[in-house]
């Protein structure tokens, strides 16, 4: 079996009140009535208030149409295959709309693992958002209540000898097209032998 560690990234004035003792009859009617139509008008305004709390909940756009990649990252070594479905990048946010009003971008990415069986550890992260080059940004998952909300499964991993699908998220504070997804295998040693498996990084340029 290899182990293989834990993956981290790199890397919110009143006028005085009348006496009622000196009102008219005429008076005390017009004052009824006027109740009478504040009480009316009531539901209206609770109407008009519950649609502007439905409003506010609204997403904060739409989500743009995925593009298709089509490209599949193999390790020949620890049996893995990651397919690169789709991208989209201008994902909207609710929660992070401050992210996009800054001048940066969600960029999410469908990927279909297959995680190999010949060593323990599997899938469960290694990629990055590179822009120029320059990494513009790591796996993310401050994005996953949106997604789960538009329909859409965050990634959470493979299991080794599994297989899964998801969206990856990336956090992008500067937003700089076009993009490129990194996938690196860490470097492990295989347990019980002195056998070491080297670093290797695959690159998927995203349309």
């Amino acid at each position: 079996m290899i182990g293989l560690g834990a993956l981290t990234a790199c890397g919110g004035g009143d006028e005085p009140a009348a006496d009622p003792t000196s009102q008219s009859p005429e008076a005390e009617e017009t004052t009824t009535e006027e109740e009478t139509a504040t009480e009316t008008e009531s539901p209206e305004a609770e109407e008009t208030t519950s649609e502007e709390s439905t409003d506010a909940a609204a997403p904060s756009g739409e989500i743009p149409a995925p593009v298709a990649v089509g490209e599949t990252i193999t390790d020949d070594v620890l049996g893995d295959v990651i397919t690169v479905n789709q991208v989209i990048t201008g994902f909207p946010s609710v929660e992070w709309s401050n992210i996009a009003e800054d001048g940066g971008e969600f960029v999410v990415v469908e990927v279909q693992v297959e995680a190999g069986d010949q060593f323990s550890g599997g899938v469960q992260g290694g990629f990055k958002l590179l822009s120029g080059g320059q990494t513009a940004g790591s796996a993310t998952s401050i994005l996953n209540n949106d997604l789960v909300n538009a329909g859409m499964a965050p990634f959470e991993g493979v299991s080794s000898g599994e297989s899964g699908s998801g969206w990856v998220a990336f956090q992008v504070n500067t937003a700089s097209a076009p993009y490129e997804l990194t996938y690196t295998r860490m470097a492990a040693s295989v347990i019980g032998s002195d056998e070491t498996i080297p670093e290797q990084v695959w690159t998927i340029p995203l349309p």
